[in-house]
């Protein structure tokens, strides 16, 4: 994602929280687990759900995001890292995506933002950098020498020799180097030297080395006798400064490349962390770590883990996910325990408690009526149920939330808000229902929305006459023409509410509806969206898992062992 800050030249120095925890699990030290299993058994496809665990809150976030590209700044190096690899990534996105990639990484940083674009660039996306990207990178340079990144909001020598390094990566990537005036390469270059003197940290001097290679001119000797970072003490360091110290190996690498010498780096220390932590290191340390290791010479078996990982996180356009960025929300949450439920599963899940009450707690959680609904369920139903609490009850009476007038265009949201106070403990009352013709797939699904909305609060009995079996019937049967495997299972589950039978006829079409559209990458038990959309989804495997309970199973939809025991 667009992020600017940690170290003093404008990159990330410090780890996130999953590069703290795979370079703390990589060297078998005391760390803080972020495990949601609290001991349980659990079968292997309840497990599965470990994979939606959001990095960012802690919450569970809806699969269809794992469709959605890692954001410029984790693409730039994950694109990077599988070059450095010996590949030849190439990326087919769409001009649309490359422009909102373009807007977010300058909207993060005018210079790193383009940096970051260069891989996206050189990879097939062409859109990602054009002619003015170089006129506009040198209308930040300033008339010492230097590039001023207003992104930084410091203008002090780690800063400025940050903004220089990356405005020199995005001219040279450009070819537009040698096209830099003489005055203005001779201004460049003068400071540099007068900073080298000055420099002390090695990111500093990584960013200053680079720079002066990019300009071809010598690295200053009493830079290149900088020392590697200590390896000896390792493993008494804390997960932040283990952190911090392969940033700074990263810096040496550099520096050392740039004066055309080898690094001296211990690989006995870094392989590990690299074979351990391959799967779950972001992008930028995972890079940062692969060029470190191929400076020092390291076998290419040693980089197997990482391809698996990368090449497992591709997505068609040959771009790449970043499941550590995506945020996840309470109502993805709910849907996860509803469909525990479904299968039997237990419910309990600290670690979700845990989030809820982080967000609670810290003055960003949202406070429009449906937000502090879903909340409001999902702590009852991980806290196992009981009455249902005030707030809960007040907003399942305000028609602001749960509309009191049910109508074609109204009665997803209400069904759904429906559910979600029945979950949260509030028995609601029957609204009013109004009446239209179910001649459309969009009508005839708005009906079956209205059966299952009152089914699953308790008040089957106040399903209104107009909406009848027979009609549904002639529908269930023909599951091409729906949109969605959500919008076609409600309409059988209708279906069934009112009677209808599980023939010959409606398990082939149910066959043909449903069964294809089972499973995605690491989650097997889940359903696709359907209608051409091949991205999971959490309520479609709701829709389906609730129809199959209500068909005793006979569809095999649900997990296995569950229809025993689940609700």
């Amino acid at each position: 994602m667009g992020f600017i800050g940690g170290d003093k030249h404008g990159r990330r120095g410090v780890a996130s929280r999953a590069a703290v925890a795979a370079i703390c699990a990589a060297l078998v030290v005391s760390c803080t687990s972020g495990s949601r299993d609290s001991g349980r058994r659990e079968p292997a496809d309840a497990r599965q759900f470990d994979l939606l665990v959001s990095e960012q809150n802690g919450y569970y976030y809806h699969p269809f995001l794992r469709q959605e590209p890692a954001g410029p700044q984790a693409q730039s190096y994950a694109l990077r890292t599988l070059a450095e690899l010996g590949r030849d990534p190439r990326t087919g996105m769409a001009g649309e995506r490359v422009a909102s990639f373009r807007r977010e990484a300058l909207e993060a940083s005018p210079l790193w933002g383009r940096e970051w674009l260069v891989p996206l660039w050189r990879t097939g996306a062409r859109e990602a950098l054009g002619a003015g990207d170089a006129a506009d990178v040198n209308r930040l340079r300033a008339a010492g020498g230097w590039y001023v990144d207003p992104a930084l909001g410091d203008d002090g020598d780690a800063a400025r020799l940050g903004a220089t390094w990356a405005a020199l990566e995005v001219l040279d990537a450009l070819g537009r180097l040698p096209e830099l005036p003489a005055a203005d390469r001779a201004a460049t270059v003068s400071w540099l030297r007068a900073t080298a003197g000055r420099v002390r940290a090695l990111d500093q001097a990584g960013a200053l080395a680079r720079s002066l290679h990019l300009l071809k001119e010598p690295v200053p000797a009493p830079l290149t006798r900088i020392e590697a970072p200590r390896t000896d003490d390792f493993a008494d360091l804390t997960p932040e400064t283990r952190a911090v110290r392969l940033d700074d190996t990263y810096s040496y690498v550099l520096l050392q490349e740039a004066a055309g010498k080898r690094p001296a780096v211990e690989r006995r220390i870094w392989e590990p962390v690299l074979r351990d932590g391959a799967a779950t290191l972001p992008y930028e340390q995972l890079h940062n770590l692969v060029h470190i290791l191929k400076a020092a010479g390291s076998p290419n078996s040693a980089f197997a883990p990482v391809l698996k990982r990368l090449d497992g996180e591709r997505l068609d356009d040959g771009t790449v996910r970043d499941p550590d960025a995506y945020l996840g929300s309470p109502d993805a949450s709910l849907f996860v325990q509803r469909l525990r439920a479904l299968a039997g599963w237990s419910r309990e899940d600290p670690a979700l408690l845990t989030a809820l009450r982080r967000e609670e707690t810290s003055g960003e959680a949202g406070q429009e009526g449906p937000e502090r609904l879903n909340r409001a369920a999902l702590r009852t139903v991980t806290e196992g149920g009981g009455d249902a609490s005030g707030p809960a009850r007040q907003l399942c009476a305000d028609p602001r939330v749960l509309p009191a007038t049910v109508t074609e265009t109204n009665a997803t949201p209400w069904q759904r808000t429906a559910l979600t106070c029945t979950d949260a403990g509030v028995t609601t009352g029957v609204p009013e229902i109004g009446r239209w013709r179910a001649d459309t797939p969009e009508r005839v699904v708005a009906a079956a929305t209205v059966v299952v909305g009152l089914a699953d609060s308790g008040r089957r009995d106040a399903v209104p006459s107009w909406i009848d079996a027979g009609t549904l019937k002639r529908w269930a049967l023909h599951p091409d023409r729906f949109t969605s495997v959500y919008g076609y299972a409600l309409v059988v589950r209708a279906y069934a509410l009112l009677g209808g039978r599980l023939d010959a006829a409606l398990r082939e079409a149910l066959g043909r509806g449903v069964t294809p559209y089972e499973g995605c990458p690491g989650l097997p038990g889940l359903y696709r969206v359907g209608g051409g959309d091949e991205a999971c989804d959490l309520k479609t495997t709701w829709s389906v898992w609730t129809l199959d309970r209500q068909l005793d199973g006979a569809m095999g939809w649900l997990p296995a062992g569950a229809t025993k025991h689940g609700k």
